[in-house]
């Protein structure tokens, strides 16, 4: 186990979020081997309850494992991943008219290399997770877990990775008949686990998958039976609920103790989030003399904790929030900030808010104003996924003894593989848009990111070269790769 300090806190964080193209799920496999493989700060048990807090927050995922894994340096573990991307973003904004579009340029070849890094940690976490359960007997559980999980998420990812192979048009294949939220897969999980908790009774789980089943056809992308989506939700919500309680009061009757202790830090250390947001709103507004900036901080934080399914689910809210009530305008929000920050290391919605407040603040009083309003935006994300975070984790820590608490969190893991096996077809499409995107086909293209995924596999496994170095060389690789061959084509 390596020393826990400060120092080393700040230097592993700043690394996860330069690394950090893809984002989202994406992350956990390098959060994971960064903190459980790598330095030994945490175990996988207490791994995979982080995972599944997270998985239920809103915002970012990644942000909000950073906010939990460790209360006493939850504060500099989120900033310090979060910020490096931001910080980035706002350079290109604020010299775009010089650099930014080449800049982005010379970001998105190095990703597709970089991706293919994370593709490589994505593959080496779904098989070191899946392989554990054979240590506790629970692999053909967990594989079943993994194949549904991939079968209901991956729908979209599948019908791109097609289509951008083939060369189709997007209206050419038929639209995928699932393609859940990982929040749909979440809520199945708990009310699968939730209502049958420790009973083997056949009817009762024949009846959990039933409706599971039916919710499953009303929530896909077809919107079979759509109109029953929430009622369905509701429901499944009631039954888990009766569930409980009713083994609560079997309990109760049973004369068994149940002792309730509530963990105030995870609270506690919310306070600390809140004074650095606060403190730099007030900094702002003091400094701007503009109402904006309070106005600014309440949409950030607001909008941040409505944004439950990462990144993809915030472009929609941001465009509400700030374009359409003209905070904004709505050609530097489709310009100049919602397709640059996905090209991003970190969160994507971090990145969002930053540079909605930089285009603001430069547009107030120039550049310096613009990092002010900037920093003032990240900070809004970050506090507002990690009060969403402690606040579920000061719960699962008050029900760590429960029986379905320790099932769901048996099962969570088996299900981000599933999520993450859709995740890396997703970077596998966008790697191979990238190298595409200087004239070689979609084909070739595909094939080169599979054959540069191989080598790093084989330079990984049979000659144990240093994560870094693959991660470096990925980058390096496309970037003058890249730009040698749009030179010269």
């Amino acid at each position: 186990m390596k020393r826990l300090n400060l120092l080393s806190v700040i230097l592993s964080f700043t690394k996860i979020g330069v690394i950090g193209f893809g984002g989202g799920a994406a992350l956990i496999p390098i959060i994971e081997s960064e903190l459980v493989e790598k330095n030994k700060w945490m175990d996988r048990d207490n791994f995979s309850v982080a995972v599944a807090t997270a998985s239920i927050s809103p915002a970012s995922i990644p942000v909000s494992i950073c906010a939990i894994w460790n209360l006493k340096y939850s504060l500099f573990s989120a900033y310090f991943y979060a910020l490096p991307g931001s910080i980035i973003f706002m350079i290109l904004l604020t010299g775009f008219t010089m650099i930014g579009e080449a800049g982005v340029k010379y970001i998105e070849n190095a990703s597709a290399g970089i991706l293919i890094f994370v593709l490589l940690c994505i593959y080496n976490f779904i098989k070191k997770n899946l392989a554990s359960g054979n240590s506790i007997g629970t692999k053909k559980k967990h594989i079943i877990v993994f194949i549904a999980s991939f079968v209901l998420y991956s729908g979209n990812s599948v019908r791109n990775l097609i289509t951008s192979l083939v060369a189709f048009d997007e209206g050419t294949l038929p639209s995928a008949l699932f393609a859940l939220s990982m929040l749909d897969l979440i809520a199945m999980l708990f009310f699968i686990v939730c209502f049958i908790g420790g009973s083997k009774s056949r009817v009762k789980i024949a009846i959990s998958f039933f409706v599971a089943g039916i919710y499953t056809i009303s929530s896909g992308r077809i919107q079979i039976l759509g109109t029953l989506s929430f009622p369905l939700l509701v429901l499944m919500l009631f039954m888990a609920v009766a569930s409980i309680l009713f083994d609560i009061f079997i309990s109760i009757n049973s004369k068994s103790k149940v002792k309730i202790v509530i963990n105030h830090k995870p609270l506690i250390n919310v306070l600390l989030y809140l004074a650095v947001a606060v403190s730099l709103t007030f900094l702002t507004y003091f400094i701007s003399k503009d109402t904006g900036a309070l106005d600014f901080a309440i949409r950030g934080i607001t909008s941040s904790l409505s944004s439950f399914g990462g990144g993809e689910v915030y472009y929609t809210i941001a465009d509400e929030v700030f374009v359409q009530t003209g905070f904004i305008s709505e050609d530097i929000y489709l310009s100049r900030i919602l397709g640059i920050a996905g090209a991003m290391p970190g969160p994507v919605i971090v990145s969002i808010l930053a540079g909605i407040g930089f285009s603001y603040g430069n547009h107030l009083n120039g550049a310096a104003l613009g990092w002010l309003f900037g920093l003032l935006g990240a900070s809004m994300a970050i506090t507002a996924t990690a009060l969403g975070a402690s606040l579920l984790y000061t719960v699962f820590e008050l029900l760590k003894d429960s029986l379905r608490l320790r099932m769901i969190i048996d099962n969570i893991i088996p299900m981000v593989c599933g999520v993450l096996l859709s995740v890396a077809l997703t970077l596998l499409t966008r790697a191979s848009h990238v190298i595409s995107s200087v004239s070689i086909q979609p084909t070739i293209s595909f094939i080169v990111v599979v054959l540069i995924f191989l080598t790093m596999l084989l330079m990984h496994t049979k000659y144990r070269v240093n994560s870094i170095f693959l991660f470096l060389l990925g980058g390096t690789l496309t970037l003058i790769g890249l730009g040698l061959i749009s030179n010269y084509l």
